[in-house]
């Protein structure tokens, strides 16, 4: 596959040492899925996911937008979410940010598109998406993924579509009842209660009508940058049923997905490096750089039911 071809290096220099350099675990990994994605498709392997098409549309924030911040705003044309952070003893829990509430989001449409429940139960399927995007039990990350399952499900989101001639507003949580049992100090041992997290049935009902359908395998490699995330998630849902090809310019996809950076250029950059990725890992994905845009044409995969 040339994708491929283009993210393996080239043939190993000799250092002084006459020793050849060493392929980095990456590129071994990225070979490794390449080779799955082209003999299977992700039905086959029980890795299908999906997300929210509204949570495609606008996104979270990519870093930490600081403990003073209790609302978190964002515009892609016509569209606009507002993130309102919980309170918690009178003090903000904090806004959601970072790849975990991108992943934790996955894991819960996925789980409700698939039980086609707005009750999801963290018992053996939690346990496995934690080995899937590579988090142990216990540990820093443990920790972390917990701080921001707790952000994610407390905060309130609000989508809002603005025109000349209409206004109209979508409130919801996550989450209308959760119950989760963790202790950090013993994260392996069993609890006479199982956790579980009932959707709101706004949200359920908004994802059971548009869910975008992904590749878990994809986002477990895009699993430590939130615009890769985002960039795959975006480049899904265009294609998702695609009847004829579109031309994407990086202002809009700027726009869309790098409200947080500040050079096009630097964004661009970026971008052009997940997509090789992303590529490397799905090559049904039709797309390819034209004149200073992205250029998507209808894939195979994404036009299955």
């Amino acid at each position: 596959m040339k994708q491929l071809a283009s993210l393996l290096p080239s043939a190993p220099k000799q250092r002084k040492d006459s020793s050849p350099k060493l392929i980095s675990k990456r590129h071994l990994q990225l070979v490794k899925l390449a080779g799955e994605m082209a003999e299977n498709l992700p039905q086959e392997k029980n890795v299908l996911g999906f997300m929210s098409r509204l949570l495609i549309m606008v996104n979270l924030p990519y870093r930490d937008p600081g403990k003073d911040c209790k609302n978190w705003h964002r515009r892609n044309g016509l569209i606009s979410i507002d993130i309102v952070s919980a309170y918690r003893d009178g003090k903000s829990v904090g806004m959601p940010y970072g790849t975990y509430p991108r992943l934790i989001l996955a894991f819960l449409v996925t789980q409700a598109v698939k039980n086609q429940s707005p009750t999801i139960y963290l018992g053996k399927s939690f346990s496995d998406f934690l080995k899937l995007i590579g988090i142990q039990r216990g540990g820093k990350q443990y920790k972390q993924l917990h701080k921001q399952l707790d952000r994610t499900l407390s905060a309130s989101f609000s989508w809002s579509y603005t025109t000349d001639k209409q206004w109209s507003r979508v409130n919801i949580q996550v989450s209308h009842q959760s119950q989760l049992w963790w202790d950090e100090k013993q994260p392996e041992q069993q609890s006479l209660w199982e956790s579980y997290i009932e959707l709101n049935l706004n949200f359920f009902n908004e994802i059971i009508r548009n869910a975008v359908p992904l590749d878990l395998r994809v986002l477990s490699i895009l699993k430590n940058s939130p615009l890769g995330l985002d960039l795959y998630m975006f480049i899904s849902w265009r294609v998702f049923k695609m009847d004829k090809p579109v031309f994407i310019s990086w202002e809009s996809l700027q726009e869309q997905l790098g409200g947080q950076y500040a050079d096009l250029k630097v964004f661009a950059r970026d971008c052009r490096s997940h997509i090789k990725r992303i590529q490397a890992i799905r090559p049904d994905l039709n797309v390819s750089f034209i004149k200073g845009r992205l250029y998507l044409k209808p894939s195979f995969y994404q036009t299955q039911p």
